[in-house]
């Protein structure tokens, strides 16, 4: 067993794998480990959790990254890997490979491990993004808009009367109220712009892509016929998949 944590914008997601399979999770929101003494806490509940041969993380907050480090080495006994462009297990065809977000890698392999290639991953997070793996099983970037979350929170704080509204999938398009139009405009905008990019990414492509959904929201666009599969985990699947690739080479 190992914990596959993905320390990322708005939540930090750690969770136990075994396998493939997820045995255990534990969310915090980021901002309870900008201190030393919580990601002390943090670490330390992850090891009074389980006992584990290791930890991998792939954090998109770099200026947390080392107090994440010195916490997990101090709870679990052992150094974590940080998931890299260098050490991802997937060739990065970027023109500056250190860009791609190591979240990003891991959706990738993930998506070439268990789905095959070419595959899409689209990711719906604080930001929506979308990850590319071409024929060969190579990385070959894709694109970011505004997640569903972050378009709610932008339209609260630069408008004078619109309210925030949770994030829920609606079936009709027309709002009766603020509330209303607000729901159906970000989840149907959501709706629309996934399903004109995906199109766009599979035309590059020039072949047939699965696209698979992951993230906090990705439950919302199941049914929607965008997806050949919806899995929230599979970022940390990745992660799991990268920390068996470094520890075999390790022999």
């Amino acid at each position: 067993m190992i914990w596959a944590i993905l320390v990322g914008n708005t939540r930090a997601v750690a969770g136990l794998l075994k396998d493939g399979k997820v045995l255990k999770r534990l969310v915090v929101p980021t901002d309870s480990l900008r201190s030393d003494q919580g990601a002390r806490d943090w670490a330390a509940l992850l090891g009074k959790l389980a006992r584990t041969e290791g930890s991998v993380v792939a954090s998109v907050v770099p200026f947390l990254d080392r107090r994440i480090q010195k916490a997990l080495l101090r709870s679990l006994g052992r150094a974590p890997l940080f998931l890299t462009h260098r050490n991802a297990g997937v060739k990065v065809g970027l023109t500056r490979p250190s860009e791609a977000g190591a979240d990003r890698l891991a959706n990738a392999l993930a998506a070439r491990e268990l789905f095959g290639s070419p595959s899409i991953v689209v990711d719906f997070g604080t930001g929506t993004t979308f990850d590319v793996v071409d024929a060969k099983g190579s990385y070959r970037g894709g694109a970011i808009l505004p997640g569903p979350g972050t378009a709610l929170r932008a339209l609260k704080q630069f408008t004078a009367k619109i309210p925030l509204v949770p994030f829920a999938k609606v079936s009709r398009a027309l709002g009766r109220g603020t509330a209303e139009a607000v729901r159906s405009g970000v989840y149907f905008g959501a709706v629309g712009a996934t399903r004109e990019i995906l199109a766009r990414l599979r035309r590059e492509l020039g072949r047939k892509a699965p696209a698979i959904a992951t993230g906090g929201w990705c439950e919302a666009f199941r049914g929607t016929g965008l997806f050949s599969r919806v899995d929230r985990d599979l970022t940390l699947k990745g992660l799991e998949i990268a920390w068996k690739i470094q520890r075999d080479k390790k022999g």
